[in-house]
């Protein structure tokens, strides 16, 4: 069996073994989005508020007994944050914006 043919059969069984594969293990993180992420990509916000809270709290806090208590409040003011900030650009782009002249 030539060198070509045992290259074609590896690539033939590969290809199989491809298209056999479900969706979420074909997703590709950094290049495509997640699969069916769509309704609910904004309660990511959570655990990012509080991986960044943590962190930046290690570091600041100067007895660690509280740091749980100033990571959850630092996580909170976070998310408050971005809750007002949406609910600013709601009213500045639907309520606002429309009334102005379009000159």
């Amino acid at each position: 069996m030539s060198l070509f043919a045992i290259i074609s059969d590896a690539a033939a069984s590969a290809s199989d073994a491809a298209a056999s594969v479900s969706p979420i293990l074909a997703w590709k993180p950094f290049l495509q989005p997640a699969p069916n992420a769509q309704h609910w990509w904004w309660l990511l916000l959570i655990p990012m508020s509080i991986g960044v809270s943590l962190a930046y709290k290690a570091i600041r806090v100067e007895n660690l007994n509280q740091l749980p208590r100033e990571t959850l409040r630092m996580a909170a003011q976070i998310v408050f944050g971005m809750i007002g900030l949406a609910l600013a650009l709601y009213v500045l782009v639907i309520l606002i914006l429309p009334h102005l002249p379009a000159e």
